[in-house]
């Protein structure tokens, strides 16, 4: 037990996780010319999810001292993996396919797909098992998780953008296309009951959603998760279904329905 865990935990300790998010915005300069390129830290979650990730590995043990952010954007704002990892000095394997203008030097710009992810990670020397995953690429996300847990790569923590437009019990990904761009609209990703089916086949569990707007899930390994702990359901977590408000403000006409979304773009998974 001491092994897994630096204190052990009490049977609540995964409950009401979204009191431990950081309600400060990163620290910024007052006229910054892009503002995510100049945070001070020492939070960098665009909303406060880093202190929900503090607290978890203020139980979990970092044995592995090394997370992993794959669709890491510049590096220098919206991290969730930054303050972890100046905090206790790991190491870390951040891409993201978009060359910005300017790039933290841990970045490394590549191309990312569910064919070659297992390439980059090992590229990079990302170890097997690691401490942390933040995954946010806005298209073939699933698919890209699937082939790193199909690769044996195993993380403690992994904290995954969904797409919200879903009911809580509808398993939907959309389909896999080589040639995706983003084009504003929902027809991204995977949902939360998608991403569930997925990671509970990899012994994982969700414990946490994060609110409206936000749209993150957070799965810990089922090597923390002691029979006795209490964990609440995807159905009393999940929030009504919604239309993230950058998706339509300004790109009415663009949207795509959910209707034609589940008929036209996305796969029902019945099982995998």
């Amino acid at each position: 037990m001491k092994t897994i865990f630096k204190k052990i935990p009490n049977d609540n300790w995964l409950t009401d996780l979204d009191q431990y998010r950081i309600k400060e915005k990163p620290l910024l300069p007052k006229k910054p010319k892009n503002k995510g390129w100049y945070c001070k830290g020492p939070w960098y979650s665009d909303d406060g999810e880093d202190g929900i990730l503090d607290y978890l590995f203020e139980y979990i043990n970092d044995v592995n001292k090394y997370a992993v952010d794959i669709g890491s954007a510049h590096g220098y704002g919206g991290s969730h993996v930054r303050y972890l990892a100046d905090k206790y000095g790991w190491g870390t394997t951040e891409i993201d396919g978009k060359r910005w203008k300017r790039m933290h030097p841990r970045i490394k710009n590549e191309i990312i797909t569910p064919n070659n992810i297992c390439e980059l990670l090992t590229k990079y020397g990302t170890p097997k098992n690691f401490d942390l995953l933040s995954l946010d690429i806005d298209s073939m996300d699933w698919y890209v998780l699937e082939k790193l847990l199909l690769g044996d790569f195993r993380p403690s923590v992994a904290i995954v953008e969904f797409n919200p437009i879903f009911e809580y019990n509808e398993g939907y990904v959309v389909k896999y296309d080589k040639t995706y761009q983003k084009d504003g609209t929902s027809k991204y990703g995977a949902s939360a009951k998608a991403y569930e089916m997925l990671m509970n086949k990899h012994n994982y569990t969700l414990v946490h959603i994060f609110p409206k707007e936000v749209n993150n899930l957070l799965f810990i390994s089922n090597n923390f998760i002691l029979p006795t702990i209490i964990v609440d359901t995807i159905k009393n977590m999940h929030s009504k279904p919604y239309i993230e408000h950058h998706k339509i403000k300004g790109n009415e006409k663009n949207y795509i329905s959910k209707e034609n979304l589940i008929k036209n773009k996305f796969n029902k998974l019945t099982q995998i």
